[in-house]
């Protein structure tokens, strides 16, 4: 079974209900509403960021939220600091756990791939936005780059008569001289 989120309201979701029925829950929503993400970031177009949140269990009885997202915001190069578009489409599993201390339990690696699970204390109310936004932050590069900057407008090589200034040197290849 599949639920879609309106852009207009804030979708909360039961994330043991979810897990337990093996739902899903998508919707899209414009990039400005997620203050944390785009607080230091150059000006946003009207990107719009698509997620989806499924529910699971595995053989032993665990639950999980697969989380996927996709959205291109606008980042500045740290090399020529020009804006581009940093392309996010990320899958995350989240291990769905009933407590703090059980978050805080001795990580666990996931059998398939040797990666520590990721967990999560779920909630009857757990706000999808705010999900949504921790992953987009985490999808972002530490130093926003170009792989290959845009090359720089070509400087003339020839200087105009009016602006030629002669080199402050040539007075000193005048001493040389004498």
């Amino acid at each position: 079974m599949e639920k879609q989120a309106s852009g207009g309201y804030e979708p909360y979701i039961d994330t043991f209900e979810l897990t337990r029925l093996g739902q899903e829950v998508s919707g899209q929503a414009p990039i400005a509403r997620f203050g944390r993400l785009i607080g230091d970031l150059p000006g946003q177009e009207d990107t719009v960021v698509s997620w989806s949140l499924r529910g699971m269990q595995d053989a032993r009885g665990r639950h999980f939220l697969q989380v996927h997202i996709k959205a291109a915001p606008t980042l500045e190069c740290q090399r020529c600091l020009k804006p581009f578009q940093w392309p996010v489409d990320s899958t995350n599993r989240l291990q769905v756990v009933k407590s703090q201390a059980a978050l805080e339990a001795e990580d666990v690696l996931d059998a398939e791939s040797d990666d520590i699970i990721e967990r999560i204390v779920g909630s009857r109310r757990l706000d999808v936005l705010e999900l949504v936004e921790d992953e987009l932050i985490l999808g972002l590069p530490y130093v926003p780059m170009h792989e290959v900057c845009p090359s720089p407008e070509p400087l003339s090589q020839e200087p105009d008569a009016e602006t030629a200034r002669p080199s402050p040197f040539a007075a000193l290849s005048q001493l040389k001289k004498d």
